[in-house]
C-alpha cells in the first residue's frame, strides 16, 4: 500500500504539471486553467470533509488563517507557473517550482528551531545553485537574452516563492495537529475566491474547453495532496518527500525531451544538483 501512494502522489503532481503543457497546446489561458482547477477542488475538498465528518469546530482561527495564507499563495502559484509554463521551458519549470520545499525547511529554522547544520546549508546551497544552472541553461542571464527567457525567470522565481506558502500551511498544519480535510478544504476555497475576484474584475468568459483540464488537474492535485496526507502515516517524511519531489521532477525532463525542447547538459547538471539538494533536506528535516 506504501508503495501505491508513493505512485499515485508522483503520478498526480505530474499530471498537474503535464496538464499545464497540454492546454497550452489546446489554446486554453493560464487563467482559465487555474480558475477551472481551484473551483472543482473547492467541491472535492468540501465532499471530502463532509464523507470524513469534519465538525465545523475544526474550522478554528488558526486554521481559516492558515487555510487563507496558503490558499492565496497557492491560488498564485499555480496561475503563475502555469504562465511561465507557456512562454518557457516545461521542464525547467517543473524543476524550479518543486524545490520550493527550501522554503519551509528555512521556515523550520528560522520559527520552530530546527538545527541549521552543515548538511542543511549544503542542502539550501544545492538548491540556489540548481536554479541559477537550469535558468543559465535557458539563456535567462545572456548577453544577448531574449526577452521572453527573462521574463519567464522572473515568473518562475515567483511561483517558486508563491508556492512556498501552502508548504508552510502544511507544515503548520502538521506541527499545531490541525485537521488536514478541513485545511484542504478551507485551502482551495479560499484561492477558488481570489480567482474569483480576479474573474469578475477581468470580464472574460471562461472556455469551454478549459472545464476537462482544470477538472483532471484538480482531480490529480487533490489526490496527490491527499495520497501525501496518507503515505506520512506508514512511512518516515525522509522517504516520503525525497521521491514524490524527484521523480515529479525527472518525469518533467522527460516530458520536456518528449517535446523536443533543448535541454543543456548544464541544465541536466542544475536538476541533478536540485534533486540532490531536496534529498539532503529531507533527509536532515525528517530523519527520525
Amino acid at each position: 500500500m506504501s508503495f501505491l501512494y508513493l505512485l499515485l502522489i508522483v503520478l498526480g503532481i505530474t499530471s498537474v504539471a503535464y496538464l499545464a503543457k497540454l492546454s497550452a497546446k489546446g489554446g486554453v489561458s493560464s487563467f482559465d486553467l487555474t480558475f477551472v482547477m481551484f473551483a472543482a477542488a473547492s467541491v472535492l475538498g468540501y465532499f471530502f470533509a463532509i464523507f470524513n465528518h469534519v465538525a465545523t469546530a475544526s474550522y478554528t482561527v488558526e486554521l481559516c488563517s492558515i487555510s487563507a495564507m496558503a490558499g492565496i499563495g497557492g491560488g498564485l502559484a499555480v496561475f503563475v507557473f502555469n504562465k511561465s509554463v507557456r512562454i518557457g521551458h516545461f521542464g525547467y519549470s517543473n524543476a524550479i517550482y518543486r524545490s520550493s520545499f527550501l522554503i519551509p525547511v528555512i521556515f523550520s529554522v528560522a520559527f520552530f528551531g530546527a538545527i541549521l547544520n552543515f548538511v542543511t546549508v549544503a542542502g539550501i546551497l544545492c538548491i540556489l545553485t540548481s536554479i541559477v544552472l537550469v535558468s543559465w541553461s535557458n539563456e535567462a542571464f545572456a548577453a544577448d537574452r531574449k526577452s521572453g527567457n527573462l521574463l519567464w525567470f522572473f515568473m518562475i522565481i515567483g511561483a517558486f516563492g508563491l508556492s512556498g506558502l501552502p508548504r508552510i500551511g502544511q507544515l503548520l498544519i502538521s506541527h499545531q495537529n490541525l485537521n488536514s480535510f478541513a485545511y484542504l478544504f478551507m485551502s482551495y476555497a479560499v484561492g477558488f475566491i481570489l480567482l474569483l475576484l480576479l474573474f469578475l474584475i477581468r470580464r472574460k468568459r471562461v472556455k469551454a474547453r478549459a472545464l476537462l483540464y482544470g477538472i483532471l488537474a484538480a482531480f490529480a492535485s487533490y489526490v496527490g495532496v491527499y495520497c501525501t496526507l496518507e503515505a506520512l502515516k506508514l512511512m518516515p517524511a525522509a522517504v516520503v518527500f525525497p521521491v514524490t519531489l524527484s521523480a515529479p521532477i525527472m518525469l518533467g525532463m522527460f516530458i520536456s525531451f518528449m517535446y523536443r525542447e533543448k535541454i543543456r547538459l548544464v541544465g541536466w547538471i542544475g536538476v541533478v544538483v536540485g534533486i540532490g539538494g531536496i534529498t539532503m533536506l529531507s533527509l536532515q528535516t525528517y530523519a527520525k
